[in-house]
């Protein structure tokens, strides 16, 4: 059965779906075939131990390039339909990141699953403008980033909002905790103004935060229940990296770990996520770990009643985590092939 923290939030949801847009100009008397929302998705049930089975939502960002054929080219290797696709906006400038990034929803046309929106809360170098954001000077590009999912038949997506703010590595990492929970509110409310089916997901990256962000603690900057529909975590095999199954559960365990944020998210009555997880040769692990993906794979099945989405993060940019399992041989692509065959008999059908 489904875990009662995902069935209560997404109940209200799916009530939600009453209605249909058409692509250009609001609602529409005609409803034309669609696909079902994430919303939907979430709330089917779940089989306890078992991951993904006929209901888990497992995906992959698309790499090379963010869009539906590279998702699509990874599921085929992988042996098994992926139910997730996520993806990123641009970050240029904060009408590139809103009102002018329908080619995130574009490059994801007829997708059928649930697609994740990575959305930041200010530009690439802007750090500043959180405090104008806090104060409302952009809440009408919220609204148009609403409007567009709405514009592209995407309501009912999941959007990371702030993602990985608990670090100092993103612009918007939250140094001021009450501009950083101001922020995030006015953004949730201008996208909800637009754009009520949309889910907001609040996302944290593992493993620690720093004494100058959130004051050291990620869930100083929580902004609320009524502004979060779902709390997850980013979680990957470094610093530090889990060489046994014992580290796996102390790191899981620890501040900012897999089981630290669960308990958090259970006691908030939360559904839960782990929107970018992988290996990272490049980092202290100093290798590929396939007995990662199994330790993760696990996690996922004696949590998937209250799991809402898990996707693995493929990566071969140069100075990133070199997680690719199905790239090897192309120029600057780190090859981890014992991890893709664990990846592969886990994940595929």
């Amino acid at each position: 059965m489904v875990g009662a923290g995902l069935a209560v939030v997404m109940l209200g949801a799916i009530a939600a779906l009453a209605f249909t847009w058409s692509r250009d100009a609001g609602p529409s008397t005609t409803v034309p075939e669609r696909h079902p929302g994430a919303a939907e998705l979430m709330a089917r049930p779940r089989t306890p131990g078992v991951w993904p089975g006929p209901n888990g939502l497992s995906g992959v960002n698309g790499d090379p390039i963010n869009d539906r054929e590279h998702v699509e080219r990874f599921c085929v290797e992988r042996g098994s339909v992926c139910r997730v696709a996520h993806t990123y906006t641009d970050r240029t400038t904060y009408e590139s990141m809103t009102r002018d990034t329908g080619w995130t929803f574009e490059e994801f046309d007829g997708f059928p699953g649930v697609l994740v929106v990575s959305q930041g809360l200010v530009p690439e170098g802007r750090p500043q403008d959180l405090a104008g954001c806090a104060r409302g000077e952009f809440d009408q590009l919220w609204r148009d980033f609403g409007a567009l999912m709405v514009r592209h038949d995407r309501a009912d997506s999941v959007v990371r909002l702030g993602w990985e703010f608990n670090g100092t590595f993103m612009p918007w990492h939250g140094a001021d905790t009450e501009v950083w929970i101001a922020c995030y509110r006015r953004a949730a409310d201008g996208i909800r103004a637009t754009n009520p089916h949309v889910l907001l997901d609040w996302t944290i990256n593992a493993h620690g935060t720093p004494d100058g962000v959130c004051g050291g603690v990620s869930t100083n900057c929580y902004p609320g229940d009524d502004y979060v529909d779902i709390v997850g975590i980013d979680n990957y095999d470094h610093w530090p990296a889990a060489r046994t199954k014992a580290d796996f559960d102390r790191i899981a365990a620890a501040p900012d770990g897999l089981d630290w944020l669960f308990a958090f998210a259970r006691e908030r009555g939360k559904p839960f996520s782990v929107g970018e997880w992988g290996v990272v040769p490049t980092g202290d692990a100093g290798r590929e770990n396939p007995d990662f993906v199994r330790w993760m794979h696990a996690w996922f099945a004696a949590h998937a009643a209250d799991l809402a989405y898990e996707a693995y993060f493929s990566n071969c940019d140069a100075g990133g985590v070199q997680s690719s399992l199905f790239r090897a041989g192309e120029p600057g692509c780190r090859a981890n092939p014992g991890t893709a065959d664990v990846y592969r008999e886990l994940f595929g059908d």
